[in-house]
């Protein structure tokens, strides 16, 4: 069609000439679809962490789009650390500046929104790792965090998916937080234009951006939708330039000639988590009728579960079976043996299960049998309502009782807090996180009140591993405590997989990111428009 054009106007040079010389070039647009974010709030600090503003804040540290590894693409130019990682100093690009005149990126800045992100009103997930950080700022340039134990794996709070996202003192000091909810200024090559509760956010480009890599289009539009359906037929009729579908409609797509562009490292992992499982001795909240307190019952609903149905079924294949969730072969802990194990603990076997759950006296011995499996959406997983019905159909199949529970991700939130989230449910490890940070947030006291597992053992090795530098010592703590995780059925492990994006290529020919988001995806002003 494009070349067709061309070929006319060509026809008519003269006329093409005339026309150049007193129409403006037409702005170019990319609009992207994907699942609304569990809040929607300019306040980095009040969401778990899936925050949309992505194109146009950053943190300390970048992410190199192709490896995955830290770089200095972020406000910071390089970093370093003391013997023991308990202070880590990070040194400031000169040249960062905020979007809309706010002025340089300062030390001052980076105190400022430690002092944000970890108020009493936080909800980050992970926050764990600045709790009791202290930040100074060494000179306008430097700043210097001592943290209240060692941190080998610093870094991660502040890029990508991390928990610390710079804000301009100065507008704040001017605005207030009302300043951040009507344009905050960013730091990125795109810049906040504005945000549409329930639909999306637009943002445009920063023309001769501080790190002399300016976008290459004009705008980038962020819309929101729920419905995966809804979203493919956004796609199939060209009104959506980049989606985010579950793989089970991707076939659609690419079948209709769209094309699919995946991060370029395995980007998340998804677990359901048996929520509530606090087994600590001398724990008064616990609720003794959930009924996968039961090791018996953990067993045989993994047992129940069909992985690879739902690898084909979920991600049309394109994913590997995960042993323990959290653990990962880039990471220290990583323990073989386990993926070894895995189909001999937890394979396909509904005799199996059935039996334990004769053993258990299930259902006759329990005084609340139901096992209530949670339906959501969140921004980056939008197969979780479709996992959610595939796990009710396993579990009926075995004879367990069960029901959907319907809720939006904020609310799950709340109840995970107040550490009322008693529900099967669906969870992700996106970015796949240090091992540190992915121990911490699902099977450790120390990751309290979001957690959803805790036992004496775990905990007697946690307290070893938190304060370790030595390399060996912690690999091998680690790799006990996700021994213990799998042989204690902690979680229903499900798969591993990469993030994907389905694009027109008729309007994007390539994106290179590398899946250390939320959402899965980073990068945007790295998007290459195909004209």
């Amino acid at each position: 069609m494009f070349a067709s054009k061309l070929v006319r106007l060509a026809a008519i040079g003269s006329l093409l000439v005339s026309a150049a010389a007193i129409m403006p070039a037409q702005a170019q647009t990319i609009e992207m679809v994907m699942s609304p974010p569990a809040v929607e709030t300019n306040r980095y600090w009040n969401t778990p962490g899936d925050f949309a503003l992505g194109p146009s804040m950053q943190g300390l540290v970048g992410h190199d789009p192709v490896s995955g590894a830290y770089n200095n693409s972020g406000l910071a130019e390089s970093w370093s650390h003391n013997d023991d990682f308990t202070e880590w100093t990070f040194k400031l690009k000169p040249k960062a500046e905020f979007h809309f005149g706010w002025g340089p990126v300062t030390a001052a800045d980076v105190v400022h929104s430690l002092a944000l992100h970890t108020g009493p009103d936080t909800t980050l997930n992970g926050i764990s790792q600045l709790e009791g950080a202290v930040a100074e700022a060494i000179d306008e340039h430097t700043v210097k965090f001592t943290l209240p134990a060692p941190q080998v794996d610093f870094l991660f709070v502040h890029g990508g998916r991390g928990s610390l996202v710079i804000y301009s003192k100065a507008q704040f000091d001017k605005e207030g937080l009302e300043g951040y909810d009507a344009k905050p200024a960013g730091t990125a090559n795109l810049q906040y234009v504005e945000r549409n509760i329930g639909q999306g956010l637009t943002f445009e480009k920063v023309e001769g951006h501080w790190s002399g890599q300016d976008a290459q289009f004009d705008r980038l539009e962020l819309k929101f939708v729920a419905e995966p359906a809804t979203t493919l037929a956004q796609l199939l009729s060209k009104e959506a330039d980049i989606v985010i579908l579950p793989r089970e409609l991707q076939g659609d797509a690419l079948g209709a000639g769209f094309e699919a562009i995946p991060s370029t490292n395995a980007s998340n992992q998804t677990t359901m988590l048996f929520n509530g499982t606090f087994l600590l001795p001398g724990y008064d909240g616990l609720d003794e009728t959930l009924p996968w307190l039961d090791i018996r019952i953990r067993e045989a609903i993994n047992r129940s579960i069909d992985r690879q149905a739902v690898i084909d079924v979920l991600y049309d294949g394109r994913a590997e079976i995960l042993p323990v969730f959290g653990m990962d072969p880039r990471h220290e802990g990583y323990v073989p043996e386990l993926a070894e194990r895995f189909e001999a603990a937890y394979g396909y076997d509904l005799e199996k299960a059935q039996a334990l759950m004769a053993e258990a006296g299930y259902p006759e011995n329990f005084s609340n049998p139901v096992i209530p499996i949670l339906s959501s959406t969140l921004a980056g997983n939008p197969e979780f309502p479709a996992m959610a019905e595939l796990m009710q159909v396993f579990l009926d199949e075995a004879g367990f009782q069960t029901e959907i529970v319907e809720m939006d991700w904020a609310s799950l939130g709340g109840l995970r807090s107040a550490r009322e989230a008693k529900m099967f449910h669906p969870m992700r490890n996106l970015p796949v996180k240090p091992s540190a940070v992915g121990i911490r947030n699902y099977y450790s006291a120390t990751g309290g009140p979001r957690n959803n597992y805790e036992d004496e053992v775990i905990e007697g090795l946690m307290e070893k591993y938190m304060v370790s530098i030595d390399v060996d010592e912690r690999n091998e703590l680690a790799g006990a405590i996700f021994t213990r995780v799998f042989e204690q059925y902690a979680v229903a492990p499900l798969a591993s997989i990469s993030a994907e994006v389905i694009v027109n290529p008729e309007t994007v020919s390539a994106w290179t990111f590398p899946g250390t988001t939320s959402v899965g995806v980073s990068h945007f002003g790295s998007i290459v428009p195909a004209n």
